[in-house]
């Protein structure tokens, strides 16, 4: 069966809205991904041994994930389960937070950044969860292990002037981190991110603006002094991150006092980088050693902080990503800490 063949049949198992004492279950999966199929085909049979009702939708390149979202709201939803990887995560969160539903992650993209920090493992290991918790619902009535993550705020004015406003979940930047994702081969999975980093090691270090607000800088400040710089800065630049996850790619954590339900960021100035291409890596071989070593801080060109807003300006338009996807040159790129929460079911650590 092709791809386009067994997306027309997803949903044969939909029936109309559920009667009154059973628990609606909305499923929306990306099927871009070879694993969403599979992981889907686990999934059902699953969810009808709980005796859950469900429903199933997925995405496509013009609705990626918000209007399947605000489809499964007004069906009457209890529960949805997401089965993609980041980007079909932040299309459809903002929605699932405001209607306050619970939301399951099978993780079936790339880089599953969000549902490695919550403890899932593999597509695997989540459908067990979601099974196991679902039941327990059905059963007992009510969710355990339940992790709020905050739906943070972009905006960002792109090269032609226009200013653009959305929500991401756990990384945004600005610079070299960006052009890795611009470059990276989506057919090679992780090692493709990992040829992009490469090419973006080589690339030339930009003039940027960082400014945090003085209330912001406060409170960030009040909750980590030792960790939280001036938050003010002008000069050359590699990149500017700002993260709520400690391994935004890989094993190693590069935002250490980064976590996905803290009530700031992490912030990472990354540069600037000597023009001579050996003492350029020898730089990134000495960032890499203190990586390694647990301790990025440690090394000169890694230069942290924390706070809850930030604005990044550049004097030329410059790439910039949001949770892993790229958005496109930008001139301006300001984050912002969200208050709405994502009501996520994580597996017992």
């Amino acid at each position: 069966m092709t791809r386009t063949q067994w997306a027309s049949r997803v949903g044969e198992g939909d029936r109309p809205a559920s009667p009154a004492g059973r628990t609606a279950v909305g499923i929306i999966l990306n099927p871009k991904h070879p694993a969403t199929l599979r992981a889907y085909a686990e999934l059902v049979p699953e969810l009808r041994n709980t005796g859950a009702h469900y429903r199933s939708m997925t995405t496509s390149v013009d609705r990626s994930g918000r209007w399947q979202a605000e489809q499964l709201v007004k069906w009457g939803a209890d529960i949805v389960i997401i089965l993609g990887g980041d980007g079909t995560i932040r299309a459809t969160a903002p929605v699932l937070a405001e209607a306050d539903i619970l939301t399951f992650l099978v993780p079936t993209g790339t880089a599953n950044v969000l549902s490695r920090h919550i403890g899932l493992r593999s597509s695997r290991h989540a459908i067990d969860h979601c099974k196991r918790t679902i039941a327990s619902i059905i059963r007992d009535g009510y969710p355990p292990n339940l992790r709020n993550v905050p739906i943070n705020t972009a905006e960002y004015q792109t090269a032609d002037g226009a200013r653009h406003r959305t929500e991401f979940i756990s990384l945004a930047g600005i610079g070299g981190d960006a052009r890795a994702v611009a470059h990276h081969h989506v057919s090679l999975g992780l090692l493709g991110y990992a040829w992009g980093a490469a090419q973006a090691l080589v690339a030339a270090d930009f003039t940027a603006s960082t400014g945090d607000t003085a209330s912001m800088r406060d409170a960030a400040r009040a909750e980590d002094t030792a960790s939280t710089g001036e938050g003010t800065d002008s000069g050359l630049v590699w990149s500017v991150m700002a993260s709520k996850v400690a391994r935004p790619a890989g094993p190693i954590a590069v935002f250490p006092e980064a976590r996905i339900d803290a009530p700031t960021f992490s912030m990472l100035t990354v540069g600037p980088f000597p023009h001579s291409p050996m003492a350029r890596c020898r730089a990134w071989a000495g960032i890499a050693a203190a990586c390694l070593q647990g301790r990025p801080e440690a090394h000169p060109l890694m230069n942290y902080r924390r706070t809850t807003e930030t604005t990044v300006t550049v004097e030329y338009p410059v790439p910039a990503q949001l949770d892993g996807d790229l958005i496109g040159d930008c001139l301006e790129l300001r984050v912002s800490a969200g208050e709405k929460t994502l009501r996520v079911s994580a597996p017992a650590s």
